[in-house]
């Protein structure tokens, strides 16, 4: 996508679960884990000495199963909450079910990313509380929710959820949304929005020669430019800086242990704060998180391979239904029309430009959602027909007004300390081209952007959560983020954790089916832990 550099920016803006579910717990919805052994058949009558069988040998109790803590209230008025219902309530993406009245309350908490040497002195990041509005606020335990840097805040993702959780879940807790340094009313915004454009249009795999040395010199102006309006406090958009917060949040909401639900890179976040402060873990479910034993080239390949077998999945989807645009070979079709788009780009409106890398950055963000397929299916159609406007608007929650680009590249670049110089870059792309022909030349092209980023120091790193509760890592069978390999690698080196792995598609599995929705509510309502990991249908 490309626009005029003038165009405007603005700023940001549960009744009780039933008792056969807590006992029946994940064998609900259809369900599976791992091998139970049927109890011993007791034995009626004379004993062995009267010449009957000897009695079957008492087996002693099975062991408690792990433990996890009790969640408690806190502190109601530790926070200053105001009152924020119809603000939200417009610009909820998700309709409010009438059998829940949902309140909103925002806040903001302070943080210290001050710097003697900043340009911007970020002092709070932002808070809401959903609430039942039939009961008092303050009056359940908080569940943390954190969402992905380049995903919607965590305020909007509670929000969401608050509308869509099992209405029962919000008799047991308050979820209290939480944005990350960067998002919400403080959101990072730094780049110059024809650079977050060229970057994204750039075709690396094309005949160009000199589109990588382009692209390398866009993202050398973006640090400059980001450096002049945050200075150093620009290093300090990362995971680490996250954890700090998740604690500091947990201190002020005044709980011995928090609760919490992460996706993506929130979820590595709340491992590491796991990893760091275990005493302080609730009852924790880490959705989707990152592979933590790849370096960033093996994060772009892993990634490239699940884009591929994503897009496999929805073009099987496509077919499925009458009539499907994209024709007998979906895969054939995109590539046609990156092509297409590559010699002549499609205008759009205010300027706008759909080009092929725009394309396939755009079908990318389209595939973290199943449930938009359709949609997607459409404006690739029309794309086709010569019309760009449904595909430009997917790009637009990258780089559009309130868009995510800044906070993802800086926190995908303060969170590793591998650079990848040009030739390493086309290299890769020669490979990739063969390997992940679709999108393996855009994962390749992603890695330039932290080029030019200055090297972290020591960005955080996720291990073993030692004297933590046991967690629940949600896995994803198709997702364009990684393979499911890399989700259960995760939960391999968080330890303790126990898995979920959901053969759906899509970005995060919460709360997408009964059967996951089942196991993760039986942790946080009944702090039922599976004995073995839980295999959900799609």
């Amino acid at each position: 996508m490309r626009r005029s550099a003038g165009r405007g920016r603005g700023p940001a803006g549960l009744g009780k679960l039933a008792v056969a579910v807590a006992a029946a717990g994940l064998a609900l919805c259809s369900c599976t884990v791992g091998p139970s052994t049927r109890p011993p058949v007791a034995v009626q009558g004379p004993s062995a000495v009267d010449g009957a069988p000897e009695p079957p040998q008492r087996r002693p109790p099975p062991p408690p199963g792990p433990v996890v803590p009790v969640p408690d209230v806190g502190r109601a008025d530790a926070v200053d909450f105001i009152d924020c219902t119809e603000d939200l309530q417009a610009i909820l993406p998700v309709r409010i079910p009438s059998d829940r009245p949902l309140r909103f309350e925002c806040a903001d908490i302070p943080v210290d990313a001050d710097s003697d040497t900043g340009r911007r002195r970020q002092s709070s990041i932002g808070l809401m509380r959903a609430s039942l509005d039939n009961q008092p606020p303050g009056t359940r335990p908080p569940l943390l929710i954190l969402g992905d840097s380049d995903g919607e805040t965590g305020t909007t993702r509670a929000a969401r959820l608050a509308a869509t959780v099992p209405a029962s879940l919000l008799s047991h807790f308050d979820l209290i949304g939480m944005d990350r340094r960067g998002e919400g009313t403080s959101r990072l915004d730094c780049a110059p929005p024809d650079l977050r454009e060229d970057i994204l249009n750039t075709d690396v795999s094309g005949p160009d020669p000199r589109a990588v040395d382009r692209l390398l010199e866009d993202a050398r102006q973006i640090v400059q430019e980001c450096y002049l309006t945050e200075g150093d406090t620009l290093t300090r958009y990362d995971t680490a800086h996250t954890v700090q917060d998740v604690e500091r949040a947990r201190r002020l909401l005044g709980v011995r242990t928090l609760s919490a639900l992460g996706l993506g890179d929130g979820a590595r976040a709340l491992s590491v704060w796991a990893q760091g402060s275990p005493s302080s873990v609730g009852r924790v479910v880490l959705d989707s998180p990152p592979d933590p034993t790849q370096d960033a080239i093996g994060a772009a390949e892993a990634r490239a391979t699940a884009a591929e077998a994503t897009f496999d999945a929805f073009a099987k989807d496509c077919a499925a239904r009458p009539g499907c645009p994209l024709g007998a070979d979906p895969r054939a079709t995109l590539r046609q029309l990156a092509e297409q788009l590559r010699n002549r780009p499609e205008p759009g409106p205010d300027g706008d430009q759909l080009t092929g890398t725009g394309m396939l950055h755009a079908v990318l963000i389209g595939l973290d959602d199943p449930e938009g397929w359709p949609a997607l299916t459409a404006a690739i159609a029309e794309a086709q027909r010569g019309s760009s406007t449904g595909l430009l608007r997917y790009l637009d929650q990258m780089v559009g007004l309130n868009g995510r680009f800044d906070l993802s590249l800086a926190t995908t670049c303060n969170d590793t300390t591998q650079r990848v110089s040009p030739p390493q870059v086309t290299g890769l792309i020669a490979k990739w081209r063969t390997d992940h022909p679709v999108f393996g030349a855009v994962m390749a092209q992603r890695l330039l952007m932290c080029t030019a980023w200055p090297v972290p120091a020591e960005p955080a790193r996720p291990g073993p959560a030692n004297g933590a509760p046991p967690m629940l890592v949600l896995a994803t069978a198709l997702s364009p983020r990684q393979p499911l390999q890399g989700y259960q690698r995760a939960a391999d080196q968080l330890a303790p954790a126990r898995v979920v792995n959901w053969q759906g598609a899509g970005r995060g599995a919460y709360p997408r089916t009964p059967c996951v929705t089942s196991a993760v509510d039986a942790l946080w309502v009944n702090g039922t832990v599976p004995p073995a990991s839980v295999l959900c249908p799609p």
